[in-house]
């Protein structure tokens, strides 16, 4: 009876604390009073699930030794003819009794039970905690559960007093009552401490709990396996702990397999001489290999891929290559491992902590990375403020940029120094600082001056900027090139810049096209007035040469008239006869026939005898055609 009360108590207190925990983490799922209170409830469903298998013992033992009598209704109901129902159910090929009887052993509802205590306890496992207001609740509960650890502590002093003889399951109670009484006092720090956020105090109760639990689960599970015993055997107590039987002082991990070993095998390892020998030796013999062991923490391997900074009495002193080197042992001496030359990728619009983007395959899609259209959302873009200029007025526009860098730590011993003491998290110092330079860099150039600039030398401007600032500021970060991705509106904007765009080239072609068209008729009307000019030219200066030729063959004609007289005369008009009958036919008379008359010149022309004969013969018969 007493074990049922006490079942009844922890119950209720148990539905209470889950109640308030199930409340609190409601209203703020990062307060730490949700996990004290389902860690400490958790280990109170435990101990209600040890207390009530001793009542079932108990209470199977008070039935053997004083059995209840049974009614004559009850007799003859056992002695009437089976039902319908148990005649059908003997039909069936499975045997629905020893189903039945597994389902209600205790070993499924122990596996049941610790099933539950897993869940609660998981419940209210946190990874990240608030700290706690200053004021009297936090130490109410501080008294409430010191006065349940003194409950708690004069139950299990009680229990482990009780003689085996008077309750064989007290010995067995008392461990759980133990890890209680641990998980209650792991409770206070804390409260206690209510500035101090770190999970695993505050978790630590939970993780007692969660290990006593799957004890229970695997032990009651194994008993499935267990032979089955008789039916008037006594019932064997299952929820007993031996993690919890570890909770004493001194502690005495190996007693429980030297008490097991005597018990099945009979071996007394107290009474072998090896064991006595290796327990006299144990202490210096592991004194010494813990001496040697930390000697050899001043052994130091670095790859080859890394470089080592040694420490000496945290100064560094000396960057170490690859290789085995030894210094004075933790925590005299240390070394710091950093890179030895690996090359980075770092996108200035890539946030901090976005996941790397998996490895595409060879055959299959590009990855999104890729993608460079400017009417899709980039992760990896970063928005800039640029200048604008709309007719005389000027205006910020914002666009999109893909700007990637490619660093590497230094390769000398000063730059592997400042990049491990100098920053904390170099990636984001160079962001930052792309950021600033980029800022710098866009906000005096418009976006037609952007797009229509050399990437190359936009990058490598970028890249000189970005590494005195990094020079600066010693990080001891190479920046090996820097990579213009893209530079465009943003994806929201893009269709209408396209539209702009296709109309401004429109209109430049146009433009462009009247410019060679007008060019083109200049060019032939400059070509024809020229040839015009220049023929008006040459036929004036033609006349006018020929007018001077006249002129001088008059006047050279005067003067040889004045000179020679008649005889120039006559020989200018034999010359002048000369080129006129030079090409026509002649018919020359002797002219010495008509002494008195001068010579007589017929210009007539007569045709000769071939032609005379052609046209004088007669004209050849058409021949007819037959009738």
């Amino acid at each position: 009876m007493l074990a049922a009360r006490v079942v009844f108590g922890l119950g209720a207190t148990i539905f209470l604390m889950l109640v308030v925990a199930l409340i609190t983490h409601t209203f703020e799922s990062s307060s730490r009073w949700a996990a004290l209170l389902t860690s400490n409830a958790a280990v109170l469903m435990l101990l209600a699930v040890a207390f009530y298998n001793a009542q079932r013992i108990c209470q199977w033992r008070a039935d053997i030794f004083a059995p209840p009598l049974k009614s004559e209704e009850a007799l003859t109901e056992a002695e009437a003819s089976p039902t319908i129902y148990q005649r059908l159910g003997a039909l069936i090929p499975v045997n629905v009794k020893r189903i039945n009887a597994a389902l209600k052993s205790d070993g499924i509802s122990l596996a049941l039970m610790a099933a539950l205590v897993l869940f609660v306890t998981l419940s209210g496992w946190g990874a990240n905690y608030v700290g706690l207001d200053e004021g009297t609740l936090r130490w109410a509960a501080v008294g409430i559960i010191a006065a349940a650890m003194f409950a708690t502590l004069v139950a299990e002093r009680h229990l482990a007093a009780t003689a085996s003889e008077a309750w064989p399951e007290a010995k067995f109670i008392a461990p759980i009552l133990r890890l209680t009484l641990a998980v209650q006092f792991l409770s206070l720090p804390p409260l206690v401490f209510p500035s101090v956020t770190l999970s695993l105090l505050i978790n630590l109760p939970a993780i007692l709990v969660l290990l006593v639990a799957i004890e229970f689960l695997l032990r009651g599970l194994f008993s499935l396996f267990m032979p089955p015993k008789a039916e008037d055997a006594e019932p064997e107590y299952l929820a007993k702990s031996q993690l919890a039987a570890q909770l004493v002082w001194p502690p005495r991990p190996l007693l429980f397999l030297q008490h097991e070993i005597h018990q099945h095998f009979g071996i007394d390892l107290r009474q072998l001489w090896a064991f006595t020998v290796l327990k006299r030796a144990f202490v210096p013999v592991v004194a010494v290999m813990m001496l040697c062991g930390w000697l050899l923490t001043g052994i130091q391997q670095v790859s080859t891929t890394q470089r080592g900074i040694y420490e000496r009495f945290g100064k560094p002193v000396a960057v170490l290559p690859a290789g085995l080197h030894y210094g004075l042992p933790w925590p005299f001496g240390q070394v710091m491992l950093t890179e030895n030359g690996q090359v980075h990728e770092l996108a200035a619009g890539e946030e901090p902590d976005a996941a790397s983007e998996p490895l595409a395959s060879a055959e299959g899609n590009a990855p999104q990375s890729a993608d460079r259209l400017w009417d899709a959302v980039h992760s990896f873009d970063k928005a800039q403020i640029i200048a604008s200029q709309s007719g005389d007025q000027q205006s910020l526009q914002i666009i999109n940029s893909d700007v990637r860098f490619m660093w590497r730590i230094g390769l000398t011993d000063n730059a592997a120094l400042a990049a491990t003491y100098r920053s904390n998290n170099l990636p984001e110092l160079i962001r930052s600082t792309a950021n600033q330079v980029l800022v710098h860099q866009f906000s005096s150039l418009t976006l037609e001056q952007l797009l229509g600039a050399q990437r190359n030398a936009l990058a490598s401007q970028i890249n000189r900027a970005v590494q005195q600032r990094l020079d600066e500021l010693h990080s001891g970060v190479e920046l090996l090139s820097t990579v213009v991705e893209a530079i465009h509106p943003p994806a929201g904007a893009a269709d209408a810049f396209h539209g702009v765009q296709a109309a401004q080239i429109s209109a430049q072609a146009l433009v462009s096209r009247e410019r060679g068209h007008a060019a083109q008729l200049a060019a032939s009307a400059q070509t024809t007035a020229t040839t015009r000019q220049n023929q008006a030219q040459m036929n004036a200066t033609d006349v006018t040469s020929k007018a001077q030729a006249t002129a001088v063959r008059f006047a050279a004609q005067k003067q040889a008239v004045e000179q020679s007289g008649q005889v120039f005369v006559d020989e200018l008009w034999f010359s002048q006869l000369h080129q006129t009958l030079g090409h026509s036919p002649l018919m020359i008379i002797d002219s010495r026939i008509g002494a008195g008359s001068p010579p007589t010149i017929d210009l007539r022309e007569f045709p000769s005898l071939n032609e005379a004969a052609r046209r004088d013969a007669p004209s050849k018969p058409t021949q007819e055609s037959s009738r």
